[in-house]
């Protein structure tokens, strides 16, 4: 066996960093798991032999158990024998059994037209359980010898596992030694890989399982043309043979992973890399000009109206004040101190100017002289 020594947290804080004598480091997550094995251990170490049992209730007992304790580990525990512990774990280790069952009647994957989908499970949704057995066969590991189990968290999750014998090639692919665990919500019914073995053993292909390696090929170096760029260009339209070639490709790829047809992904790579997939609304760059250019004009030159003819006159006089400000403003740093009161009044002038003529004027309002005396007849 080898031995380990412990030289720090993570810092993430939830795995233990661990070394070996021939320098090669290990992590432990900081689980439940570990974390009971480890209040076991101090207790038993800190109590004798000669000590009393522990006074544990029945639901004590229960309680220990359904957090994931054999009736085994609560009698050396507690210091009672095991027939006293036996007498109160039938409940509960029925209820573990009952919650190991209902994680693996969840459904992880819907129906699939793949033939590896179909070839496992048909036209059926894939629950966890038939995942697993099937992924394990795949291993080459015996679907008998795998057993489920479940235990409750403080949190009132479930943390259920799928432990199995392995060898030590799949243990190194993997990364790390079984069982397979996930977290399942009874209430909602649903599933989390909280391991590696999990997210393994609960999906059909595995993204970075081990698999047929993809290639990558070189993208080809063109200089970089300055001049070129600069230049206004218009993008030829592909030709139809071209475009013709990319439905085809994509066509045959439709439905199939990324990595699954090596000479497919290269083909269309190159494609893509020549731009030749071409714009989904195209537009007519002589149309854009047109519109530019007449922007202006359309709104001068359209009257519907009498209202909307008087409105291209003030829109002129509005034009011609906001160039006379904006002249102002730019000569503001090289003219004497009085130009910008100049501009103001340029501005007030421009104002009163932009308004229409053909607006009445308040009536002024009389002086106290007018109204006590009365108005002076001119």
């Amino acid at each position: 066996m080898t031995q380990l020594r412990l030289v720090g947290i993570h810092e993430e804080g939830n795995t233990l960093l661990l070394s070996g004598d021939d320098g090669a480091t290990f992590e432990l997550p900081i689980d439940e798991a570990l974390r009971a094995a480890i209040s076991r251990a101090h207790f038993r170490s800190h109590r004798g032999e000669n000590d009393a049992p522990l006074q544990l209730t029945p639901r004590e007992i229960q309680g220990r158990i359904r957090s994931g304790m054999s009736a085994e580990e609560v009698a050396a525990e507690s210091g009672l024998t095991l027939a006293h512990i036996l007498k109160y774990e039938g409940p509960v280790r029925a209820e573990r059994d009952h919650v190991a069952r209902m994680a693996q009647a969840v459904e992880v994957s819907a129906p699939s037209h793949s033939e590896t989908y179909r070839a496992a499970f048909g036209d059926e949704p894939a629950t966890l359980g038939s995942m697993v057995e099937v992924r394990l066969r795949q291993f080459g590991i015996d679907t008998a010898e795998a057993r489920w189990d479940a235990w409750r968290l403080e949190d009132g999750q479930w943390e259920v596992t799928c432990d199995f014998d392995t060898s030590s090639t799949e243990s190194r692919v993997i990364g790390e030694e079984p069982p397979a665990r996930w977290i399942f919500h009874a209430t909602h019914r649903t599933l989390m890989n909280k391991n590696r073995w999990a997210q393994v053993l609960g999906e059909l292909e595995t993204v970075d399982h081990p698999g047929p390696v993809r290639r990558l090929s070189a993208v080809q170096d063109n200089v970089f043309d300055v001049e070129a760029s600069e230049q206004p260009g218009r993008r030829t339209a592909p030709e139809p043979s071209e475009q013709e070639e990319l439905l085809e490709v994509l066509r045959q790829r439709r439905g199939q992973r990324l990595g699954a047809d090596e000479d497919a992904d290269d083909a269309l790579a190159l494609m893509l890399s020549k731009g030749s997939i071409p714009a989904a609304h195209p537009r007519n760059p002589a149309l854009l000009d047109e519109d530019e250019n007449n922007e202006y004009d359309d709104a001068a030159s359209s009257p519907v109206d009498s209202g909307k003819e008087e409105a291209a006159p003030v829109r002129n006089d509005r034009l011609a004040s906001v160039t006379r400000l904006d002249r102002a403003s730019r000569s503001k740093d090289s003219q004497p101190a009085e130009e910008p009161q100049k501009a103001e009044e340029t501005s007030k002038d421009a104002t009163e100017e932009s308004h229409p003529k053909n607006k009445r004027r308040r009536s002024s309002v009389p002086s106290w002289d007018e109204i006590v005396f009365g108005k002076k007849d001119r």
